[in-house]
Formats: structure tokens, C-alpha cells, sequence
């Protein structure tokens, strides 16, 4: 199946697009929060624009009252028109201070208004004389000039407000455009952040969508494998059938008849004919041990039983009683620290010690007694060579047997855990070479780790790495 980017490539090309995309999303973040402390801070200037010319509007409303009220006493009189003047003009001081507080920041402003407080102190000074005086005792002419020219006395106080407001209304052009600028701004901004957000969210569902769909091929092609597995584990265990049956039954009368003639015929076979006949003997049990090895190894590859708490110093008790022959006839020496308690298959870390401790008697020097040392350490998954990544953090148990025998040179360090390799001739050395085959596919089954270093002369180190946790069945 055609992969587009293997792992290492989507691991990097998903973090670059979620990196740009966060970059992206917190640089415009930013700048709409920028912009929107404008927005704010334009939309604040343009109220307090507004309130200025409320003020302002509201000390015309008042000039205008107190000209009212003015021409209202001036014609009839009476004190209720004077308060109304008189109070109409006390509360228009009250509202000059504030528009000078409104425009406190703005130089110009507070020039014109000092000039607008000194004009209307002389137009104070004025209603408040009139308002003291009695107009009764005017005659007709003065009242006459009084109501037609009353208002001019406010022109100047009103054209003073005229100045303000005007520059008041200059700025709140200014502020509204700027104001409506920024609106602008965040809508697009928003957009683009959204936008960003979207293609975010539209790339990973790609990438996902494509990896879902690879993995649904992957998911294919390993279901098959599996068949082809269960078929291939199918046609081990028939040949183990026919090994331990159809092939052993024959081997069996083979090594019957050649002990059959050799007894009966000793006496007239030629030295020719019993060296023959003793070939003969040592093929058949060669074919036995081997068939005997192949069988040992169909059953390491069996999983079917279930996963158990094992203790491998019952284990070792174990190996040591059933070679305890082969341990006496070598005068072997075994030494072991306390072995830990794992979990897995009983049968097969057996087999495991077994062929190990085997190994170590067999390539054993001449004239030198065997020692095998077992000993146990705790290592993290990272610290051992070749370990898978997954495992990187798991605890494993870390079984070291160390013999003292012939050794072996480390370029053969990997080679002697292959089926049927051998580092010596069956003339010096006994065996099929299968036996640490077994060994490395017993640890696989226990998702752990077996290697092995030595140096020639001066014995060989076997390393046996067993998770703490449970292995996959």
C-alpha cells in the first residue's frame, strides 16, 4: 500500500501546522485585542464628544431661560419670573466648571472657555443688577430697548459656545471615522482568526480522515497476516504431529534394525561394514535430537496457555533437577542470587534456563570445572540496547548468566540466537543449533529482550531482559 509520509514525516508535519496555526491565531489575537482597545477607547472619546455638546447645549438652553424670565419680570413685575431668572443664571457657572473638566486634556478648549467664564461674569454682573432693580419705575422707551435688544447681550456668550461646539464636532467627525475604522478592522480580524481556526480544524480532519483510512488498510493487511499466521502456526503444529509420529516411528525402527544387526552379525561383518553400521547409528540419533530441538521449538512458539505468576527460582530448582545427570557427570558449579517473580509462561522460561545452562556446560574449557553465576538486576527500558520505543519507560528484570567456558568472539554475538547456527563442528561439539533459538524466541513471547557478549577463552555473558508487567498473550 503507498504511504504519502511515513511516520516520522506526519509526526512533524502535524506539529508544524499546529505550531503556524497557533503562531497565526496568537498574532491576530493579539492584534485584535490591540485594535479593540482602540475601538474602545474611540467609542469612549466620541460619548464624551457628545457630552460636551450636551453641556454646551444645555448652557445655551440656560442664557436662553434666563432671557426669558428676564423679559417676563421686565414686563410684569413680578418675583416669580426674577427667582426663575436669577436661579436659571446660578446653576449656569455649575455647568461652565464641568465643560471645563470635560475638556481638561484639550489646551485649546480650556482657552476659549476661560474667555467664555470672563464674558459671562459681565453678563452676570448685569442680570443680576436688573434683577435688583424694579422695572415698574423704567419708562416706556427703556422697556421698549430692553425686550427688543434683550438678547443681544447673550450674542457673545453664544458665539463663544459656537467656537466650542464647532471644534467639539470637528473632533467628533475625526473620532466617529477612526471609531468605524476599527469596527471594520475587528469584523475582518474575526474572520481571519476564524478563518485560521477552520483551516486548522480542516487539516487535521484531512489528516486524520487519511490516517484512518491508512490505518483501515493496515488493518486489512494485518488480518491477513494473522490468517497467514494462524495457517502457518496450523502447518507447524501438524508438522510436529508428523515429527513426533510419522517421522520418529521410522527413525525408531532405523536405530531397532542397525542394533539388531550389529548384535547379530558382530562376528561376520567386515571393520568396513561396522564402521558403516556405526555412521549409520550416529545419523539416526543426530536425526533423533534434531527432531527432538524442532519439537522444543514448536512448543516455544505455543502461546495459547495462560499468562502466570512464575517464580524463577522455582524455575532454576526446576532445570537444576532435571540436569541434575548432566550437571554431576560435568561437575558444574551453579550459583544464583534470589530471582524475582514474573509474570508469563512457566513452561518455556524452563525451556529458557534449560538451554542457557546446557550451552554453558557443553562449551565448558578442558580440564576446568563449569561455574555458571546467575545474578538480577532492575534496568529501565531506555537503558537497554535495542529496546523498542514503546517500552522506553518500562522496568524490566535484567537475569545475567555468566559461565566460564571457551567464550565465543563478538561478531557471533547475534549470529548464535539464528536457527540452526552453530560456531563449531559436530566432531567438537555436540548439538543442532537450535537450542538458543529457542532461547531469544521464549523472550520474544515474553515481549523482553535476550543478548549475549563474550570474549574468546574467557566464558560468555547471556543477558535476559523480562518486563515487570504482564506480556501480551
Amino acid at each position: 500500500m503507498k504511504r504519502y509520509l511515513n511516520d516520522a514525516q506526519l509526526y512533524w508535519a502535524t506539529r508544524f501546522l499546529f505550531a503556524i496555526s497557533v503562531f497565526l491565531i496568537v498574532v491576530l489575537s493579539l492584534s485584535y485585542h490591540s485594535i479593540n482597545q482602540e475601538l474602545v477607547y474611540y467609542s469612549e472619546r466620541v460619548d464624551h464628544t457628545h457630552d460636551v455638546l450636551e453641556n454646551v447645549q444645555d448652557i445655551r438652553m440656560k442664557l436662553y431661560q434666563v432671557t426669558y424670565f428676564g423679559r417676563g419680570y421686565l414686563i410684569m413685575s413680578d418675583s416669580a419670573n426674577r427667582d426663575g431668572m436669577l436661579r436659571k443664571l446660578a446653576s449656569i457657572p455649575v455647568k461652565m466648571n464641568y465643560l471645563a473638566e470635560l475638556t481638561e486634556d484639550d489646551s485649546v478648549q480650556q482657552v476659549t472657555i476661560d474667555s467664555l467664564k470672563s464674558s459671562f461674569k459681565v453678563y452676570a454682573k448685569l442680570v443680576e443688577n436688573f434683577g435688583y432693580s424694579d422695572p415698574s419705575q423704567f419708562d416706556e422707551r427703556l422697556k421698549f430697548d430692553l425686550l427688543r435688544n434683550g438678547s443681544s447681550r447673550t450674542e457673545n456668550l453664544n458665539s463663544i459656545l459656537d467656537q466650542i461646539a464647532s471644534v467639539e464636532k470637528e473632533l467628533m467627525r475625526e473620532r466617529v471615522l477612526n471609531r468605524d475604522n476599527y469596527k471594520q478592522q475587528i469584523f475582518r480580524f474575526n474572520w481571519a482568526i476564524m478563518g485560521v481556526a477552520l483551516l486548522f480544524l480542516l487539516s487535521s480532519f484531512l489528516l486524520l480522515e487519511r490516517e484512518l483510512k491508512r490505518n483501515k488498510h493496515y488493518r486489512a493487511e494485518l488480518e491477513n497476516q494473522v490468517q497467514n499466521l494462524n495457517r502457518s502456526n496450523a502447518e507447524l503444529e501438524q508438522f510436529a504431529y508428523v515429527a513426533s509420529h510419522d517421522l520418529q516411528e521410522p527413525l525408531r525402527k532405523i536405530r531397532s534394525f542397525a542394533d539388531l544387526l550389529k548384535t547379530k552379525s558382530n562376528k561376520s561383518l567386515t571393520e568396513e561394514s561396522h564402521e558403516i553400521l556405526e555412521k549409520i547409528m550416529k545419523s539416526a540419533i543426530r536425526m533423533q535430537m534434531l527432531i527432538d530441538d524442532l519439537l522444543s521449538f514448536s512448543r516455544s512458539i505455543d502461546t495459547s496457555r495462560e499468562i502466570e505468576e512464575v517464580d524463577l527460582n522455582e524455575i532454576l530448582q526446576e532445570v537444576k533437577n532435571t540436569l541434575q545427570s548432566k550437571i554431576e557427570e560435568s561437575r558444574a558449579i551453579i550459583r544464583s542470587q534470589r530471582l524475582p517473580v514474573v509474570t508469563g509462561y512457566g513452561n518455556q522460561l524452563a525451556q529458557l534456563f534449560e538451554n542457557v545452562i546446557i550451552n554453558s556446560i557443553k562449551y565448558c574449557k578442558r580440564d576446568i570445572l563449569p561455574v555458571i553465576d546467575i545474578s538480577v538486576s532492575e534496568n529501565l527500558g531506555s537503558d537497554i540496547m535495542g529496546v523498542r520505543e514503546s517500552q522506553a519507560d518500562t522496568i524490566f528484570y535484567t537475569v545475567v548468566i555468566k559461565d566460564n567456558g571457551i567464550g565465543f568472539r563478538m561478531e557471533y554475538a547475534e549470529k548464535i540466537f539464528t536457527i540452526f547456527q552453530r560456531l563449531h563442528g559436530q566432531n567438537s561439539y555436540q548439538g543442532s543449533g537450535i537450542g538458543l533459538a529457542i532461547c531469544r524466541k521464549v523472550v520474544d513471547n515474553h515481549n523482553g529482550y535476550i543478548t549475549a557478549d563474550g570474549e574468546e577463552g574467557e566464558g560468555a555473558r547471556f543477558y535476559v531482559h523480562l518486563p515487570k508487567t504482564s506480556p501480551t498473550p
